[in-house]
């Protein structure tokens, strides 16, 4: 899991774009809900059972507000994280929409014990913004646990290094690339991860499907504060990553700034959702 915790205000400044981007994902969900139908089919043992969906790294729940509705039947979500704050608000805002709610204080690591705990033949494993702060040791046995318990996977919104600002700025590739650098320290996937992680869940057997969720950022209500916040970490970390960069970081983000109060920056930034399921008998 995360080496460094998610901030909290991060989490509620990026909700309303990746519930935007999410809307490209649909026919992921699709797909997992046919192979469902085929797993447990209508009157079948299981097939009347709630589905069991256990959210690896569930922040404040807005996978599952997102998610839940989107659903087929009745569910019964398990949210893991190791920030326990941010977990009473996940459980708090689940049972606030009448949802049952099991949080665990748990990781990547743990995954294999909470779906021993949670047996059925109507199981999905998801995360959102999740798999670039991963190692790829730990993708590499998120991969072996879905195959060994044949779970299918719903993993969303991993960033994939794409982002263009428009108008460009001189400095947008130096910055940007030395944050991308700061995202792959040590043994961190980064950028990497969905390449990784479709190629780790081949490797296991599983049929993979991804489909683009890119951020559009341009004059929406929550535009301007998301995009401050994004500009700013993004210096922050370069600066982190390479301190020789401070003089153009600061620089390069104070001109970006004044372009985000005069509502002429428009942003586009990559991510894909991942789809694994196990194969069919």
């Amino acid at each position: 899991m995360p080496e460094r915790p998610v901030a909290e205000d991060w989490l509620a400044l990026r909700e309303a774009a990746d519930a935007a981007a999410r809307e490209d994902s649909r026919v992921l969900l699709e797909r997992l809900e046919r192979h469902w139908a085929a797993a447990a089919p209508a009157g079948a043992p299981g097939a009347g059972e709630p589905v069991v969906v256990v959210d690896l790294g569930a922040g404040t729940g807005a996978n599952r507000a997102w998610l839940s509705s989107r659903l087929p039947g009745p569910q019964r979500w398990v949210l893991l994280d190791h920030d326990d704050r941010l977990l009473e608000q996940a459980v708090a805002a689940a049972r606030a929409d009448g949802a049952e709610v099991e949080p665990v204080h748990a990781g990547v690591e743990e995954l294999a014990d909470v779906l021993a705990r949670h047996p059925g033949r109507r199981r999905l494993v998801t995360c959102s913004a999740l798999l670039d702060l991963l190692t790829t040791a730990q993708i590499g046995q998120l991969a072996r646990v879905l195959r060994a318990e044949a779970v299918p996977a719903l993993l969303a919104l991993t960033v994939d290094g794409e982002v263009h600002l428009d108008p460009p700025h001189p400095l947008d590739a130096r910055v940007l690339g030395a944050f991308e650098d700061h995202q792959k320290r040590g043994e961190l996937a980064g950028t990497e991860a969905v390449a990784l992680t479709m190629d780790a869940l081949r490797e296991q057997g599983m049929v993979v499907d991804a489909a683009p969720t890119p951020w559009w950022v341009a004059d929406q209500p929550w535009a301007q504060p998301l995009l401050e916040r994004f500009l700013a970490d993004r210096a922050d970390a370069a600066v982190e990553h390479y301190p020789e960069l401070e003089p153009e970081a600061h620089a390069w983000l104070r001109t970006r700034l004044v372009d985000v109060a005069r509502g002429r920056l428009r942003a586009t930034v990559g991510h894909a959702d991942v789809l694994g399921l196990p194969p069919e008998d």
